[in-house]
Parts: structure tokens; C-alpha cells; sequence
């Protein structure tokens, strides 16, 4: 193995037998041969753009299969509430705002205003 970068004796006859075929040539085929490499090499010099029609493709496949699994998923459903602990807060308010829940709160017999509250529940007819 040749550790320096100075061409060895293959490496100087190989590049003399190349340069004397391609001397030998004619002017035709040269012209078809640089062609041929310059169409060869074109591939690879053009730069790949994100917005190609390879990258945006399979993409666009992607978002229309997910956008459309969501809508058939969510079909049917009724939509959510923003705040479904808001009619409980604002009962907790009605609460801390009446001043007679106060003196009930301080009531002793609890067991009555349990049964009170259930009876309350239970509608006109309970």
C-alpha cells in the first residue's frame, strides 16, 4: 500500500495510457462522451427542493388519512364542554353568598338537613 501521495509507476502508466486514447480520439466522439457525462452528472449537481413533488405527495397523503380519521372518529359526538365544573362552582357561590346556608352550616342537628337536602332531591312529590 503506497502511504504517499506521489502516484506510483501503475498510476503514471495508466494516466499516460489514458490521455493517449483520448488524444487518439476524434472530435465527434469526444463531443458525445462530454455530452454523456455532463447528462450523468446533471442528477447530481440539481439541488432537491423541499417542495418537490416526491416530498409533498406522500405528505399530503399523511394529513388527509389523519384529518380524516378525526372526523370520522368525532362524527356523532356531542362536543365538549369548555368548563364542566362551572355549574358546581357557581353552586358553591350561591352557597357562600346566602347568609342563611351560613347559620344552617352552624346547625348541630346535621342529620336534618341531610335528610332535608335528600327530600329537596327527590322532587315536590318525595
Amino acid at each position: 500500500m503506497n502511504v504517499s501521495n506521489e502516484p506510483d509507476e501503475f498510476e503514471k502508466r495508466a494516466a499516460a495510457l489514458l490521455r493517449a486514447s483520448v488524444d487518439g480520439m476524434d472530435g465527434a466522439t469526444r463531443a458525445r462522451l462530454a455530452h454523456a457525462r455532463a447528462a450523468a452528472l446533471e442528477p447530481a449537481t440539481r439541488a432537491r427542493h423541499w417542495l418537490d413533488l416526491r416530498y409533498l405527495a406522500p405528505a399530503g397523503a399523511t394529513a388527509v388519512a389523519v384529518l380524516a380519521t378525526v372526523l370520522v372518529l368525532n362524527h356523532g359526538k356531542p362536543d365538549a364542554l369548555v368548563n364542566e365544573g362551572a355549574g358546581i362552582a357557581l353552586y358553591d357561590m350561591d352557597l357562600l353568598a346566602d347568609a342563611d346556608a351560613l347559620d344552617i352550616a352552624e346547625e348541630t342537628d346535621l342529620d336534618f338537613i341531610e335528610w332535608a337536602a335528600a327530600q329537596g332531591e327527590q322532587g315536590p312529590g318525595g
